[in-house]
């Protein structure tokens, strides 16, 4: 029996439940996904009641991607460099951090455009946000030699924070930005700007953008953001949201039910 769960605030808009619940269908494995809404002072309580009810392993969304760190025993490898954790399993009483953000992503990317990693080194990319997700989602496509690879953000000292960890090509506004579009092959929004119930916010317009450049958020719902629609309008191609939380999703739940996901690969 699989006890799975997410810890965040919000999380009454996760598909999480649905897209595991259906998972465990299509593995004919007996379990159950639930939502914890955890405020700030419960983290810790609630991550120790997991463990005490015998919980297989959970989710970890905003904001507590970072925070949850000092919580956990171990970090698996691209957790421990990137600083963030959106999947804990519990083996032996013991808390393992992972990240399957980065992986999540590009899979979904490589599900749009197969040959897009092929001749990384004449693309270029420009990450909207400099948070926990665009951490995971940069140091994955980092494995690839891009010609470059930019990074905007409201909060500049957050931005130079994400390029000392990842060595990123340039910190700009997001008005430098906005100006600068024409030169990406993929601008990828981080940020949760544009999510439920602010539908129709936007990171930035997209009126320098260039056709055929994939414009890709990671907001889920709605569906269909405001960004998103900007990009269609603009002859851009589109990769959902849906699609990287999918995925994500996909790569927990491997770490959850295959006993190779252990204390001995860390």
């Amino acid at each position: 029996m699989f006890r799975l769960g997410l810890i965040g605030n919000p999380v009454s808009h996760s598909k999480s439940p649905d897209i595991h619940h259906e998972l465990l269908q299509e593995h004919n494995l007996k379990g159950h996904y639930q939502l914890i809404q955890t405020e700030d002072r419960d983290l810790g309580n609630n991550i120790e009641w997991m463990k005490e009810e015998g919980f297989t392993g959970f989710n970890v969304t905003v904001p507590y991607k970072e925070k949850v760190i000092e919580y956990l025993d171990y970090l698996e490898g691209s957790a421990r460099v990137m600083g963030s954790v959106n999947t804990v399993k519990i083996n032996q009483g013991k808390l393992i951090g992972y990240n399957t953000d980065g992986g999540g992503y590009v899979k979904s990317l490589l599900t749009l455009s197969p040959n897009f990693l092929e001749d990384a080194e004449a693309k270029s990319i420009l990450l909207l946000g400099a948070g926990g997700a665009a951490k995971g989602i940069a140091h994955q496509l980092l494995q690839s030699p891009f010609k470059q690879m930019d990074v905007a953000n409201r909060n500049i000292e957050r931005a130079q924070s994400l390029d000392h960890q990842l060595g990123l090509s340039n910190i700009l506004t997001l008005n430098e930005a906005m100006k600068e579009l024409g030169q990406y092959d993929l601008v990828i929004n981080t940020t949760s700007v544009g999510m439920t119930p602010y539908d129709g916010e936007q990171v930035i317009p997209l009126d320098y953008v260039k056709p055929g450049t994939i414009v890709s958020d990671i907001v889920y719902k709605p569906k269909w953001t405001s960004f998103l629609i900007d990009a269609k309008k603009r002859n851009c191609q589109l990769l959902f949201g849906e699609s990287m939380l999918y995925y994500q999703a996909v790569k927990a739940f491997e770490i959850w039910t295959n006993p190779e996901y252990n204390l001995n690969q860390l």
